[in-house]
């Protein structure tokens, strides 16, 4: 199964995006570090993005979130960490993910992802 929603790249899609996800999953055991995951992923891509983002939920055993933005060049740790009091969003996605990496495509668009086990 899978899903997409394309929001506007604001802060208050952040729950938007959260709920959402967590709509599509109510059973899966693991849903919490799902929504900890669309909400730093989501936070990273409105950094960048240019006038939106799509979030992809892919879920059969696992469950792949994915998230779609205009940032031209891979997600980096030391280019998002805007604040030294804050934690690192991808650091807390590689933490909590049991995979998670990102990809460039030809429009210059990147789709950072995650995969969660149950």
């Amino acid at each position: 199964m899978s899903q997409q929603l394309t929001l506007p790249a604001t802060t208050s899609m952040v729950p938007v995006a959260r709920h959402g996800v967590a709509a599509l999953l109510p059973r899966f055991g693991r849903l919490a570090d799902v929504e900890l995951i669309v909400t730093e992923l989501v936070v990273s891509a409105i950094r960048s993005a240019d006038a939106h983002f799509t979030v992809t939920v892919e879920h059969s055993t696992n469950v792949r979130v994915e998230i779609r933005d205009q940032r031209g060049r891979h997600p980096r740790a030391d280019a998002m960490h805007l604040d030294p009091d804050a934690p690192d969003g991808l650091a807390i996605v590689s933490a909590v993910a049991d995979r998670f990496g990102s990809r460039r495509h030809r429009s210059g668009d990147v789709t950072t992802w995650a995969v969660v086990s149950p």
